[in-house]
């Protein structure tokens, strides 16, 4: 135990961004969440770069995506325990704002990623370009059902800031072809058996749907699901976001005609060192964009997708 606590209070050397900074620090990592793969997969990826760096992360979240209140609790208490820097990708934009600058007044830091919050309060925000990712599954989607017919957005959370900039991406980018009609959003807070129900609803209110886009894993899974059960793959075009194993196996029997992955490996393993160079007065990008590829059944085992797809086996 006095050989254990002796080392937690050893300042660790950190070579990074080329120079060389003694320190020993505690990065908080507020994500939305642990009932998807995505957030492991951060997590892997934050772990990794701490590990790296010589810091480690303290990586939480609420147990479902839609408990914003949960957040926030997590929030302050990193605040009351004064940690050094929180990383923080917020369920809600604004209902996290107050607590992040509370954050920000006390003199903590904040870097967030994957959602940002309102305000500019973050020292640096790391997270896909999510209107461009979705330009592509509005792309691939539309060429799919020959650019015309209707089409249902099955998004996560309302107050989100990835479901807003997927949402929006995805109806700019189907400006381009007038002859397709969105249907009004239908939101299941990243639930799978909500989703499956909200698309059931959707087919059967609209027999003539010909397309629907699931903005992340746990929308676009119970959108499968429901596609899956009414039997409609063959009439019905279903493009997702994010990756897990259920999306890879509704890609490889076809219910999925394609998805939009991130990378969450690396958002994870950005949103640290992004942290990392705070906490060390070190430049850091404002933005840092970590990208996105479509994956089809035609490319789903190339040797870079499986790299992102399959992050564990690194």
């Amino acid at each position: 135990m006095l050989k254990t606590n002796l080392r937690r209070l050893l300042l660790t050397t950190l070579i990074f961004g080329g120079s060389i900074t003694t320190f020993s620090k505690t990065i908080e990592m507020v994500s939305k969440g642990y009932q998807h793969e995505f957030w492991k997969t951060v997590e892997l990826g934050a772990k990794d770069a701490a590990k790296k760096a010589g810091v480690e992360v303290n990586f939480i979240g609420p147990e479902k995506e839609s408990e914003i209140g949960k957040q926030v609790g997590m929030v302050e208490n990193g605040i009351n325990k004064k940690v050094d820097i929180i990383a923080l990708a917020a369920l809600d934009a604004n209902a996290l704002y107050p607590v992040a600058k509370k954050a920000n007044d006390v003199g903590i830091e904040i870097v967030t990623f994957d959602s940002n919050v309102r305000g500019g309060l973050e020292k640096s925000f790391v997270a896909t370009d999510n209107a461009v990712a979705a330009a592509k599954a509005a792309d691939f989607l539309a060429k799919q059902i020959g650019y015309k017919g209707k089409v249902a957005i099955v998004a996560h959370n309302a107050g989100t800031s990835t479901a807003i900039e997927r949402e929006k991406g995805f109806r700019d980018e189907m400006k381009k072809y007038p002859d397709i009609k969105i249907l009004n959003t239908q939101f299941s807070d990243g639930d799978k058996s909500k989703a499956l129900a909200i698309t059931q609803d959707i087919i059967l209110a609209n027999p003539d749907l010909k397309g629907v886009f699931g903005t992340n894993e746990g929308a676009a899974v119970g959108a499968a699901r429901a596609i899956e059960e009414k039997k409609a793959q063959d009439k019905v075009v279903l493009v997702g976001f994010d990756s897990s194993e259920d999306e890879i196996k509704y890609i490889n029997n076809g219910v999925m005609k394609g998805l939009v992955t991130q990378n969450p490996y690396m958002i994870g393993y950005e949103t640290v060192e992004a942290a990392v160079k705070v906490l060390n007065n070190q430049p850091v990008e404002k933005r840092i964009d970590t990208g996105s590829v479509l994956v089809t059944k035609d490319n789903v085992n190339n040797e870079d997708i499986q790299k992102i797809l399959n992050p564990f086996k690194k």
